[in-house]
């Protein structure tokens, strides 16, 4: 009998269900039916207004950034939105100074590619990356990182967990000690944003980065940061646009003014579509609420790495559930062409090389969905 406590909620919100076996929502969430309409909306309100409609969709901007901040603890008007997480990050990057002896950017081996693309780039602008390697290629020592970060480094840029293995890094230690050293720190919470509980403000970070298209059930083009109030008005990002003008509707030549608020993280005009897209997944997760989805993914990730075990596959993620973000990885010989049949058979996994098949239960997923994957994992590797 399941266990009604974290038993899955508002599967009638997603109409992928029918028809799958959704267990990818750590790379992309399903798509809430209420997306149509959010996207319905937004073309009504252009055919109907044209470009009286910006008077609607520019304050939408802040109400849904608000959205997000509610589910990670963030005060009103601390967060904003972008098309993505690189660019974000590559604006933050542009709102410090890399002076020596202040100039190093540390991040893990582990990062995300994308950002080590961003970060490794400003080293033409003056920033020394200075990268914690790893040794098992899949987690970093909190105190590898703790001594890598000193009074040389000007931003410590952290996963939150990494992508290769869902192991979560202990970012509160790790702000703890940017204190005694004068360093931003910057986490990227893309791999456990809606699935893994954190209070920003009860954490005391200085910046968080994520996006909506995976555990938050958005769609892609709604990157979003959060930045620590106190902090606001010091950044000034170059990389910028008529939106961040304090007056964007004086259209103002240069020099800039930076908007008082966190307007100021705009660029050029904002993707609106994937905003709105993306709130009917963030409003599912606040009605939902991220310490009962923990809850229903812990308990279903351990049962998949129970049986994984049971069938001597390799786990590569964490198995203490305290130590690792919403998805178990699994590998074997031959777990590349098997991701492949069962996409065909359409239960929804994805795989990463050195990883193997990922598995991400959300709120959604039932044990019978665990099991079709494991009986299809039998049937397919005895073919």
């Amino acid at each position: 009998m399941q266990n009604t406590a974290t038993a899955p909620v508002l599967r009638d919100r997603f109409p992928i269900l029918d028809t799958s076996a959704y267990l990818v929502s750590h790379s992309m969430g399903a798509a809430p039916r209420d997306v149509k309409n959010a996207l319905a909306q937004y073309a009504q309100e252009w055919e109907t207004d044209g470009p009286e409609a910006w008077e609607l969709w520019l304050p939408r901007i802040a109400e849904i950034a608000d959205g997000i901040g509610a589910i990670v603890g963030a005060p009103a008007g601390s967060v904003f939105l972008a098309p993505n997480v690189s660019v974000l990050q590559a604006a933050l990057a542009t709102a410090l100074r890399f002076e020596a002896p202040r100039n190093e950017v540390v991040y893990e081996a582990l990062q995300f590619p994308s950002l080590t693309y961003v970060w490794s780039e400003w080293q033409r602008f003056g920033a020394q990356p200075r990268i914690v390697p790893s040794d098992d290629g899949r987690t970093v020592p909190t105190e590898r990182i703790i001594g890598a970060i000193t009074e040389r480094t000007a931003i410590a840029v952290l996963s939150h967990a990494y992508y290769i293995s869902g192991a979560l890094c202990d970012v509160r230690a790790i702000q703890a000690h940017c204190r005694t050293t004068g360093t931003l720190l910057c986490v990227d919470a893309y791999q456990t944003t809606g699935v893994y509980p954190y209070d920003v403000t009860e954490w005391d970070l200085d910046i968080v980065t994520g996006g909506s298209h995976k555990w938050l059930c958005g769609s892609a083009g709604c990157g979003w940061i959060y930045v620590k109030p106190e902090l606001r008005e010091r950044l000034e990002p170059a990389v910028t646009g008529w939106m961040a003008h304090a007056r964007p509707f004086a259209f103002e030549p240069a020099p800039m003014v930076w908007a008082p608020s966190m307007y100021r993280w705009g660029t050029g005009t904002p993707t609106i579509p994937g905003y709105m897209a993306a709130k009917p997944g963030h409003d599912l997760i606040r009605k939902v609420g991220v310490p009962q989805i923990r809850a229903h993914n812990v308990r279903l990730t351990n049962l998949i790495a129970e049986r994984a075990l049971e069938r001597d596959l390799q786990v590569n993620t964490p198995l203490e559930s305290e130590k690792r973000t919403g998805w178990i990885a699994i590998d074997f010989p031959g777990s590349q062409e098997v991701y492949r049949e069962l996409i065909a058979r359409r239960i929804f996994v994805d795989y990463r090389p050195g990883c193997g098949i990922r598995v991400g239960p959300h709120f959604y997923t039932t044990d019978d969905e665990i099991g079709a994957l494991f009986e299809a994992l039998d049937a397919i590797t005895k073919m």
